[in-house]
């Protein structure tokens, strides 16, 4: 699949709610305002104004909008219309772009076990640890094609490691899971590159908070993890101060399940 710059749009403007909340009542948080390092990306506020907004529909900013409800209504991808297949491909390119891998054959099994997981007529369709297990395979089984020694390269390890693979764990890697979030969210919203982040702005970090805490949490629940749902809380207003809202969300999981901070996040 061929890489785009999304990726790195989606990057720079998910931080634009947090640079417009840094006070400028002196002048040295003025000089701060001008470079903001989040989680080692050093982003400066003139390269911001070079990205146009997001044009988000008055149906998504209306009061009425419930993300929940459109997060849980996504269709399956064989039932998506041509404009909400186009979004679906583009998100799904804008995560291979941020968590994909530096192989191409890799990249391309993240993205079909990634559009398989919104297709019910997969045998993975909204079972993350179902889904994880295929990754793994699938990249293993790429691995041994191409002739390489059985081990895992470091940044395989770092998303999506197969070891204890003959055990079967109700579990999911941290980057899965954040590009399952991302995409969940960027087709409830209607945007991509930035999408997720004008909302915030636009709904206001209060709003906002709210509004995913609970829309993560019903997730949660709906994927079998409803013990992992009462870490979320205060999870969803830091992760928003993150380079992506899904990365933010699924390391706070991590660093709260039965095994923090391990790259996996636990569902049972």
């Amino acid at each position: 699949m061929k890489k785009s710059f999304l990726g790195k749009v989606s990057l720079v403007t998910a931080v634009v709610f947090v640079l417009s909340s840094i006070p400028t009542q002196d002048s040295k948080a003025q000089e701060q305002e001008n470079q903001f390092t989040l989680d080692n990306v050093l982003v400066s506020t003139s390269a911001l104004h070079s990205f146009e907004e997001v044009e988000l529909s008055e149906e998504v900013l209306s009061d009425d909008f419930d993300l929940e409800e459109a997060v849980e209504n996504i269709p399956s991808v064989d039932e998506m219309s041509p404009e909400q297949r186009q979004l679906f491909d583009a998100l799904i390119e804008e995560q291979i772009t941020i968590y994909g891998f530096d192989n191409m054959e890799e990249d391309k099994a993240f993205a079909e076990v990634l559009t398989d997981f919104f297709d019910k007529s997969s045998g993975i369709y909204n079972d993350l640890p179902v889904a994880q297990e295929q990754l793994e395979e699938n990249i293993e089984e790429i691995q041994n094609e191409e002739e390489k020694e059985f081990v895992i390269k470091d940044t395989i390890i770092d998303a999506f490691s197969t070891q204890e693979a003959n055990a079967f764990q109700a579990r999911v890697s941290v980057k899965f899971a954040a590009a399952t979030f991302n995409t969940l969210f960027g087709i409830a919203v209607g945007g991509v590159a930035g999408g997720v982040s004008q909302f915030i702005i636009k709904k206001g970090k209060k709003e906002a908070q709210r509004i995913f805490t609970k829309t993560v949490v019903s997730r949660l629940k709906a994927w079998g993890a409803p013990k992992l749902a009462v870490a979320v809380g205060a999870g969803s207003a830091w992760a928003m101060n993150y380079m992506d809202l899904g990365t933010g969300l699924a390391k706070w999981i991590d660093a709260r399940d039965s095994k923090p901070k391990n790259d996996y996040i636990e569902l049972k």
